[in-house]
């Protein structure tokens, strides 16, 4: 039983509008991701996300339109299932108005491109581009005297008043097979429409057509288009101004159409200075004289028209010049919002806001909403508990590399700036602050709300000419430790009740009864909370850190790098750890954990690695900690902080140590290493709230803020400005990651677009490229692997040279690199090869490689009288079409086919006397056509594969009897199973570009501790990355019952059913439902249902099934699923 969950939503905005959709007259933004809606307000500091409708569809298209019955627009969107729906904001959220379902026609083929919708500027109608040769026309306004029954009305409407039905479709059909552009024209008496297609010979022209409604048809406008256009034009633009007509945007030219009235019809071509390829344009003014455009590298222009009014009296189109006002992100549409204001969305970049300087006109961006898409490829970095994705991500100038932590949030929820520097902090009541510098203590009151402080000079005497090395307090006593002694205070009075002074004191800890200090010449003190003397004891070294729990104090050893136990109150030393790995010891702690039956003491290295021992009932009698663990956090030293329920340990990457479900967790947390922690007792922390406000002091600020308990993601990123094509991860002692990227570049004489591939690595410490190798011209990097052959680790890439206009490699190359010790690429071995080396494995130091169709075994040895390394091939299997992806595991291969899904192989062996030869075995197949992008074995059984129409399937290799076994090996010729069964199917809805195998030794959480057990994270096309689990048994029922329970229940945008989205589709099979699969986001949404709609779920209210548990045990099993992610 399959369970699917985003761990990253996919990010990608497509499509934009912007309309005044909450509010009357006050405009809103909306962006469309592939199956969500977000509504922004703007404000002057920006966007501000309103809210996020979850679709049970892909969109394909948004529109508005503003009913004569209603104060705010309307929205209308279309799916990828061609069913479109209005929405109306009422009564505080998007409610859908009508639906039209099964637009396309089922007997003529899809478009080669993304289905398209535009709005007549006169809302009279919306316009489709669903399926070749046939446009959809929807009436916004009554096209007879008597409407249709058939009609059903979301309000009362006359004949020519926009009432917001979506009247009956009207079928137009054309010509034309593939239209790159249509829009409709402004100001003209009928709905009338300008296409750009191009047709069998890639040559492009331009039409317009009228819009019968009566008869439903279409009518050419003769004389009014244009054959053979701009080769490279690809963009219509409609012009609103009095003289009417529209633009066509080329590479070097732009062609004015004038509109029918004009006295020319003649269109009127003006060069400009190019090569430029326009993507996108908006309209600035109301008057339409000035028009954002923007070009597939993110450069962005203005578009001037002046007109003049020609002798008929008629205005008229004069000049325009094309003027370079920045840069963008690369923009997939443009918005105008207002004020100099505009929006660009990307799917290769973050969609961002940018300001139009009216002054002198170029673009400043004033707000990012990040994007990981596309992702081209990923892999995982193990880490204790849980796994980091580093991915190749975005593509062109924003091409990056981006590690992607699942963790812990930080909500800030104040500030205080002017403070740098601080090495310790405590916080008092009444928001009394102790800070602690290198050389000094500051002692100040902050006011958060405000954002500042107000220092108290003289508070209780403490020296503010030293640091404090530790401040406690004991009921009513409070107790100040700085270098030079120890000052006990009345913290009623503020008056000092007494203080030591000895030796000078480097670290100190505190318990309910005993102060203790380290102090110079390796000693010990242990003092009373009256600062009596109770015992002092020498140690072997000097003492880097301390700390103290009941009757242990546990001290960290310098030079020897080991912590000596010791009891209290005695202060005998009983016992000493071992020598730890790490160098210097810098902080310890001992915590108490949820679930965890003794207490844990924790050790942090001045190399980033973190120690835990377990503390046992006997500890104090016989000196011994069990069940040591190291983990490497990263490579700063550690600083450890004790929090009421967890730790929080400060390095190079924060992390918090908690306990969840019997075990102890280690999660990222989203802050910038801070320099101290500490727990928040100010105005802000409300007694009532079990939220615990924790003091960040950062570089130069001070931070208050709430550690989110539920795990979130957060992105690390390196820009690349060039696209990240395939990825591997080299072992932890090369430190690096193999990187092939591609760098695209216009030739700015020719307008060719030239590619440049090289390899690269990464240090996987400093995050930043060390070493780059440069492939040949027209050499395209098409795989990379890394792995070890004869004890020797190697990074082998493949390649394929690109010919003429062929889609197929007819050449291509293996190239074997060494990375040697000061991480630089050393190329020793190139196998020239008949093809293009489309993906490749490593496993069982075999070389698995896919070359065109066929999938090769090689041996890579070094020759014994050279010593050069030698590429052997010892055996090959012939896939259906093209072998495209590969995935191993131990012996086993897995190949995905271009075009006929996949087959299982085996690596057998054969002794003669003098070798082993090693061949491929085909032992299982699946035998339904399937367009694979990517496969992956789970394990010997299991097998996960996506297929280009956003499907993902599960795959079964089928159990044979003994006895049919005899016979099939008979008949077929092989030794075990022939057939790959699915066994579970859905539809992600997003085109999956990898799988990736969690390594078991990984595993986010056990097979006894969890419903699900994570197998797998896939990752789209769209930004979006995904874990695959396997259902417990036990727990399937349940699962599936709610969410069909769910799906009776809730109620979703435009009508649209979960269970058929999520079915599997594709254009030779259509299932009803998902199998066997369990949508995790959609369960997730059960925790924002009401109380009401909750027992309705789990009861099985509306034809449901009564699930046996109460709403607070079901709530309390989809907050353990959200914690996987």
């Amino acid at each position: 039983m399959s369970y699917s969950v985003a761990i990253h939503k996919p990010s990608s905005v497509r499509y934009s509008v912007c309309t005044d959709l909450l509010t009357p007259d006050v405009v809103s933004l909306v962006l469309a991701r592939p199956a969500c809606i977000d509504v922004y307000s703007i404000q002057a500091s920006g966007l501000q996300l309103q809210f996020s409708l979850p679709v049970n569809g892909t969109i394909t298209s948004i529109q508005s339109f503003k009913p004569s019955t209603s104060k705010v627009s309307w929205l209308f969107v279309l799916t990828e299932d061609s069913t479109c729906f209005t929405l109306a904001y009422k009564n505080g959220r998007l409610a859908t108005e009508q639906v039209l379902n099964d637009l396309d026609d089922r007997f003529m083929p899809d478009t080669d491109t993304e289905h398209m919708a535009i709005m007549d500027p006169q809302h009279r109608g919306i316009l489709l581009y669903i399926n070749k040769s046939s446009l959809t026309y929807i009436p916004l306004i009554s096209t007879k005297k008597k409407r249709s029954s058939k009609v059903i009305s979301a309000a009362k409407d006359s004949a020519n008043t926009i009432s917001g039905t979506l009247y009956p479709p009207i079928k137009l059909h054309i010509e034309e097979l593939i239209i790159v552009s249509i829009i409709f024209l402004e100001k003209v008496e009928r709905p009338t429409i300008a296409i750009l297609y191009r047709d069998g010979k890639h040559a492009r022209h331009v039409k317009v057509y009228e819009i019968h409604t009566l008869d439903g048809r279409l009518e050419e406008i003769k004389g009014f288009g244009l054959r053979y256009v701009d080769q490279g034009a690809s963009l219509l633009v409609p012009f609103a101004t009095s003289a009417g007509g529209f633009f066509l945007l080329g590479e070097q030219l732009l062609t004015y159409f004038p509109s029918r009235d004009a006295s020319s019809l003649s269109p009127i071509k003006i060069p400009f200075k190019g090569p430029i390829n326009f993507c996108a344009a908006a309209r600035i003014d109301d008057n339409g004289e000035r028009f954002l455009l923007g070009d597939e590298f993110g450069l962005i222009y203005m578009l001037q028209v002046e007109l003049f009014e020609d002798p008929n009296g008629q205005m008229a189109v004069n000049n325009w010049k094309i003027t370079p006002i920045g840069e963008t992100s690369i923009p997939t549409t443009l918005t105008y919002l207002d004020a100099g204001f505009f929006f660009v969305t990307s799917h290769f970049s973050p969609s961002s806001l940018f300001y139009l300087d009216p002054e002198e006109p170029h673009v400043q961006s004033v707000q990012v909403i990040p994007n990981l898409a596309p992702i081209t490829d990923f892999q995982i970095i193990p880490r204790e508990s849980a796994t980091d994705v580093i991915a190749c991500s975005g593509a062109f100038k924003s091409g990056s590399l981006r590690i992607v932590r699942s963790g812990v949030g930080v909500d800030i929820l104040a500030e205080i700036g002017g403070i740098s520097g601080i090495t310790n902090l405590w916080t008092l009541d009444d928001d009394v602050i102790i800070a602690s510098f290198v050389e000094n203590t500051l002692v100040f009151q902050g006011n958060p709300e405000e954002g500042t402080f107000e220092e108290l000079i003289g508070w209780n005497n403490v020296n503010p000419n030293e640091p404090t090395i530790e401040v406690a307090s004991s009921g009513s006593k409070l107790v100040h430790i700085s270098r030079s002694q120890v000052k006990l205070i009345d913290a009623t009075s503020s008056t000092v009740l007494a203080t030591y002074q000895g030796n000078l004191i480097s670290n100190a800890t505190t318990t309910s009864e005993f102060i203790i200090l380290a102090t110079a010449e390796k000693t010990l003190v242990q003092l009373s909370w009256d600062l009596e003397v109770l015992s002092n004891v020498v140690m072997s070294n000097e003492i880097s850190c301390l700390t103290a729990v009941d009757d242990l104090c546990f001290a960290g050893l310098w030079n020897e790098c080991t912590i000596a136990l010791l009891t209290l109150p005695q202060l005998s030393q009983i016992g000493t750890t071992a020598t730890l790995s790490g160098n210097i010891l810098r902080s310890l702690r001992v915590a108490n954990f949820a679930g965890i039956d003794n207490p844990l003491l924790y050790a942090g290295m001045a190399d980033g690695t973190l120690h835990s021992f377990s503390i046992g009932p006997n500890t104090a009698l016989d000196g011994e900690l069990s069940d040591q663990k190291a983990t490497v956090l990263g490579t700063q030293p550690i600083s450890l902080y004790t929090l009421s329920n967890s730790l929080l340990a400060v390095c190079s990457h924060p992390v918090m140590i908690y306990g969840h479900t019997n075990k102890v967790t280690i999660s990222s947390v989203n802050i910038e290493s801070p320099t101290a922690v500490a727990v928040c007792k100010s105005s802000m922390a409300n007694e009532d709230d079990a939220t615990e406000i924790l003091v960040f002091a950062m570089e130069d600020k001070i931070s208050y803020g709430v550690i989110d308990q539920l795990m979130s993601t957060h992105v690390q990123t390196l820009k690349l400005e060039e696209t990240a094509r395939r990825l591997t991860v080299m072992s932890q002692e090369a430190g690096v990651y193999g990187l092939i990227a591609l760098k695209t570049e216009l030739d700015a004489y020719t307008g060719d677009e030239t590619l440049n591939c090289s390899v690269k690595i990464v240090d996987s410490a400093l995050f930043e490229v060390v070493d780059s190798y440069e492939l040949e011209f027209d050499e395209m990097a098409e795989s990379i692997a890394s792995g070890f052959f004869d004890g020797m680790e190697y990074l082998i890439v493949g390649t394929g040279y690109v010919s003429g206009d062929r889609e197929e490699y007819t050449k291509g190359r293996i190239l074997v690199f060494e990375v040697t010790r000061d991480k630089r690429l050393s190329l020793l071995l190139t196998s020239e090869r008949y093809g293009g080396v489309y993906a490749m494995q490593i496993t069982n130091e075999h070389l698995v490689c896919a070359i065109n169709s066929i999938v090769h075994l090689f041996e890579l040895e070094t020759n014994a009288l050279s010593g050069s390394l030698e590429l052997r091939e010892s055996g090959m299997f012939r896939s259906a079409t093209m072998a495209i992806t590969l995935s191993a595991y131990d012996d086993y291969v897995l190949v995905g086919d271009l075009m006929k899904s996949a087959a299982l192989l085996r690596i057998t062996s054969a002794t003669n006397d003098v070798t082993v030869k090693y061949e491929f075995e085909e032992i299982s197949r699946h035998f339904e056509p399937m367009w694979m992008t990517d496969v992956e074995i789970l394990d010997e059984d299991i097998s996960l594969g996506s297929e280009a129409e956003g499907n993902m399937v599960v795959f079964q290799r089928e159990n044979v009897a003994p006895a049919e076994m005899i016979e099939r090996t008979h008949s077929v010729g092989r030794s075990e199973e022939s057939k790959l069964q699915v066994v579970s199917s859905t539809r992600i809805g997003e085109v999956v570009n990898r799988i990736r195998r969690i390594p078991r030794s990984n595993d986010d959480v056990s097979a006894t501790e969890s419903i699900v057990i994570p197998q797998a994270y896939y990752a789209t096309r769209d930004g979006g990355i995904y874990l695959y689990g396997k259902i417990l048994p036990e727990h399937i029922n349940t699962l599936i019952n709610l969410q069909t329970n769910m799906s009776k229940i809730v109620k979703s945008a435009g009508n649209l059913k979960i269970m058929t989205f999520r079915a599997f589709a594709n254009q030779r099979r259509k299932l009803q439902e998902p199998v066997r699969f369990v949508d995790g986001d959609y369960l997730e949404l059960y925790l924002e249902l009401s109380e009401s709609e909750k027992e309705a779920v789990v009861t099985g209210q509306q034809g449901g099934i009564k699930l046996g548990y109460s709403v607070n045990q079901i709530t309390s099993i989809i907050e353990d699923l959200k914690r996987l992610h």
